[in-house]
């Protein structure tokens, strides 16, 4: 029995040992297996451009020159020459009221007047040489002049059958069907002049300082996903006290694909730097309100962080104010997000 206990220990004991040899070794190995985290990540080489200053804003398209046509007349509608989205020129006729009837009116009209005033041209040839009296000189120059007046009035309704465009433009709505009754200045048409379009946007007055008339405007319309360019036609001279805020017109140069009602964002431009430092948006990494780049040093194979101090910027870019970045530095754009200072870092 006691050689059996003594047995026992001495296997227990060298099965100490041996566990024991063997976590050393395995801490060893552990030590000998650990490698160093290198960060794949991608750069782009620091340059100079051009950059704006600009003041943000939006609005919607409107023509400048806009009009709703009414019936200066009564009547029934006798013809319609045209249809909504027609252009349409100055002084074209767009459709006749009660035509022919004030037609036959002014024609009647212009007869009775040419009859007065031959007789009237008689009269006064017989006045001239006393074949006449005074009295049938007057009535003859009276009826001449009334006869005269009922031609105009007859001629101004004639006129006024006709409804016309009073500028060039496109004819947006149409409230009139032909054979209607049209009852005097109800709205038969709307016409806009498409050559000419503005948009209203309101600038926060302590702004206003920065803007002059004719400088450039970009208007971008994400439905059309484009961009057209304007520039500032009017200042108002009148800051809104409710809104703190000042209505400036921008005018929009003509381009066919823009048209009123169009929802735009409209970029003020008040300042150009041509050879700004540029720092791609997508480098950035925010902590703690701050901006932070990551440039790659090729030598040690690290990635140094540096605050950004920044100018101007646009929707890609910043203009980079940092005294210690120079065009030609590699700045990591993509594996940056987690780096710290020192970070390793290869390229791919």
């Amino acid at each position: 029995m006691k050689k059996t206990v003594i047995l026992l220990v001495v296997a227990i004991t060298a099965l100490s040992i041996s566990c024991s040899v063997s976590g050393r070794g395995g801490t060893k190995d552990k030590g000998k297996d650990k490698k160093e985290i290198v960060v794949p990540v991608q750069v782009e080489v620091l340059e100079k451009g051009p950059i704006s200053s600009f003041i943000l804003s939006s609005g919607t398209v409107e023509a400048e020159m806009s009009v709703d046509i009414v019936a200066e007349t009564t009547g029934v509608v006798e013809k319609l020459n045209v249809e909504e989205g027609d252009s349409v020129k100055k002084g074209q006729i767009l459709a006749v009221v009660n035509f022919e009837e004030l037609k036959l009116s002014k024609d009647k009209a212009e007869v009775a007047l040419k009859e007065a005033e031959n007789t009237f041209k008689r009269t006064k040839n017989m006045f001239d040489r006393q074949l006449v009296s005074q009295e049938d000189y007057d009535n003859a120059r009276f009826n001449y002049n009334q006869k005269k007046l009922d031609f105009d009035n007859a001629k101004v309704k004639y006129d006024k059958s006709m409804i016309k465009a009073p500028f060039d433009g496109v004819v947006t709505e149409r409230f009139i069907t032909a054979g209607q009754f049209l009852p005097m200045n109800q709205k038969a048409f709307s016409l806009v002049n498409r050559d000419l379009l503005k948009v209203n946007v309101f600038i926060p007055e302590e702004r206003v300082r920065e803007l002059k008339v004719g400088m450039s405007a970009n208007l971008v319309s994400e439905a059309a996903k484009q961009t057209f360019k304007g520039s500032v036609k009017r200042v108002s001279h009148i800051v809104d006290p409710s809104t703190g805020t000042v209505k400036v017109t921008v005018y929009v140069k003509h381009d066919p694909n823009i048209r009123p009602g169009m929802f735009v964002k409209v970029r003020l431009l008040t300042d150009t730097i041509s050879d700004a430092l540029l720092v791609p948006k997508k480098a950035v990494v925010y902590l703690n309100d701050r901006r932070y780049i990551f440039l790659y040093d090729a030598k040690t194979k690290e990635a140094k962080q540096v605050e950004l101090k920044i100018g101007y910027q646009d929707e890609i870019q910043f203009q980079s104010l940092n005294k210690d970045l120079k065009v030609g530095d590699q700045i990591i754009v993509a594996g940056q997000n987690g780096l710290k200072d020192g970070a390793k870092v290869r390229l791919g």
